[in-house]
Parts: C-alpha cells; structure tokens; sequence
C-alpha cells in the first residue's frame, strides 16, 4: 500500500563548530538569492570576500558555545529527534524525513529517497510559523527545483504557516508556563528573527504604517511582520496577559540596511531601564534551540539585559521535541480531531 511522505523543511547547521565547516555554511547559506537580495556578482564578492571571512572566526567561536557534546548542533540534534517522534506518532502509513535547505541532511538527499517508495503523496512541511521568502519561500521553491531536475512525479501538499494555529500556539502557552512555574515576571519579550524592511515591503501594503499589521487580513498577505504579531497577540492572550506586560521586537539583524524594528538588543536596554528587572524572553519564530535562541537571545541578550540593570533572565526554550508538540503537529499533518481539549486555558499571569 502507498505511503504518505512528509519532508521537514528546516534552515540546517554547520557539520561542526570548526571554522572551516562554519565558513562552508556561511556561503551556502548567504548565497541565496532569498537572503541576500543583490545581483549574483556583487553577492558573491560580498560573501566571499568580506561577510565570510569575517564573520566565521566569531560564528564558529559562539557556536562552540552551545553545542552538545557528542551529538552536534542543537538545531540538527533536536530536529532529528522531532522527527523520530513524530515517526512513531504517524505510524507506518507514513515516512518522515528531514531536509535542510543548506546543510545535511539536504533536501536532495531525502527527495531522492522519496523517489525510489511508491508515495500516494508528499506533504512539504516547512517549520517555520510565520512565512518569509527567506525561509519557507527559499525551502519550498529549492524542493520544487530539485522535483524537477530528479523528474519525480509525486503529488505534493504543503503545510500552510502555522503561526496562530493551536497546534503551535498551545504547546508554546504550555511550555511558557511550566519554565515560568514558580517565577516572578515583570514583562514577557517575545522575539522573532529580523528581517530587512525591503523584503517585507515586497508584500503589497506593508509597512505603511506602525498599526498596518493589526489590519483585517494583514497576515492574509503573507506578511511576516503581521505573522509575527499575530503570534504573540495570541500566546499573550492566552497567558492572560495585559497589553503592558508584553511586547514584540526582532533580533538577528545582518548588514548597514534598515530591519525591522524594534530591535531586540535596544528593547531588553529598555526594559532594564525602565524597571522591567524581571523579564522573560520566548522566541516564537523558531520551533527548534538554535544559534539564535541559546547564544544570541540566551547569552549575549542575558548580559546585554544586565548590563544595563535588569536583575533576572529567563530564556523559554523552543519546543524542539516536546511531546505535546510533536503529538499535535502529527495531527495537523493528518487532520485528525484533537481529542484533549487543550485550547481550553485559563489565564496565566505571573507579576
């Protein structure tokens, strides 16, 4: 009987934190047309000739700094165990694998796999909630490419962005909770990866205005920026949260352009400031620990916070391989009903 396939779509890791491998994925990486937005020859002199080189020395220092002894790089190590969980939560009707869009395991690798099973169908699973060409819109469009030079003839489905979805809204609510179980919270951040004010000015009618995200429809147009608010308006409010005691801002930020803002590293120097000396930090642009979340939000955000006054840092983890994660994106994938009635929360505040 054929199988239903599913490829889970990630951004991928160096194979180590050596500086060779980091200057490797670096390329791969800001080569792409969908993150560095420039014509091939200026790019690549950029990449190679200055952004690399320069950059991988500290990448490489930093990814030392988070990676799991004897088993590699958190977002490879914890993507690999979701997707071993998430096997077993879909049964043998199906076959999961794991693509990363510029490192291994590759998507081509798992598309040729897929090539040789008698699939009914392919569910393309990008695992990023709210929707970027430089991330769901990079993977996607490299997996249509590779369909095509392998001559595979499957048809495909896609996962949708899931960013105000219970399937990952409650697990984050959930998991919120239970790292804030028995702490004082003066404010909660919410920070999502950046991106340049340009790619998000491509999506017709944004960033026309401060308010233009919280438009009818604004998220509708696969604007990242309405994604993202819409994302923590809903975890917010499902923590019982007052408007007062959250806040969104974007980290991450690459290069001299304008990103979106409020920046993360300028937002924590307030709160800090303005006696905000409790915060909490989740990153809800990311559903695995990363480089981004451990290092740059988990270590340089905490002494960047103290520097400037705050007293107590809490970074939430992603939900990486949490059981309730895992257990409700396997029924997203098959449209089965949810049988607990998780989306019945009650308020949690912790001031």
């Amino acid at each position: 009987m054929p199988k239903k396939g599913v490829l889970l779509l990630n951004i991928g890791s160096p194979r180590t934190y050596q500086v060779h491998d980091v200057k490797k994925y670096l390329k791969t990486f800001l080569m792409d047309k969908d993150i560095i937005s420039i014509p091939y020859p200026a790019r690549w002199l950029l990449v190679h000739g200055l952004i690399v080189p320069r950059r991988a020395p500290y990448s490489a220092a930093n990814y030392q700094k988070i990676w799991m002894t004897n088993e590699g790089s958190p977002l490879t190590v914890y993507t690999d165990r979701f997707a071993k969980k998430l096997q077993a939560q879909l049964g043998e009707d199906y076959v999961v694998k794991v693509g990363m869009r510029y490192a291994e395991p590759t998507i081509e690798k798992a598309l040729r796999e897929f090539g040789e099973m008698n699939l009914e169908t392919l569910i393309l699973a990008p695992l990023y909630p709210q929707y970027a060409e430089a991330t769901t819109g990079s993977s996607l469009k490299e997996v249509d490419r590779l369909i095509g030079r392998l001559g595979l003839e499957v048809p495909t489905e896609t996962v949708p962005p899931f960013f105000e979805d219970p399937t990952f809204i409650e697990p984050s609510v959930q998991m919120i909770r239970e790292a804030l179980a028995d702490k004082k919270v003066d404010h909660y951040l919410f920070s999502f990866h950046g991106l340049p004010e340009k790619q998000i000015r491509k999506v017709q009618g944004c960033l026309q205005s401060d308010g233009c995200c919280f438009e009818k429809k604004a998220c509708a147009k696969n604007c990242y920026r309405a994604q993202c608010y819409a994302t923590a308006t809903r975890i917010a409010e499902s923590l019982g949260l007052l408007d007062s005691h959250w806040s969104v801002s974007f980290q991450s930020r690459l290069g001299r352009g304008e990103w979106l803002k409020p920046a993360t590293d300028h937002t924590l120097e307030i709160l800090a400031q303005t006696n905000k000396k409790k915060i909490a930090v989740f990153c809800p642009s990311f559903v695995t620990d990363c480089l981004e979340t451990l290092e740059e939000i988990g270590l340089e955000g905490q002494a960047h916070f103290k520097e400037h006054g705050g007293e107590e840092y809490t970074l939430i983890p992603c939900l990486n391989d949490n059981e309730s994660w895992t257990r409700r994106f396997a029924e997203l994938l098959t449209g089965l009903k949810i049988v607990e009635a998780e989306s019945e929360l009650t308020p949690f505040v912790s001031f």
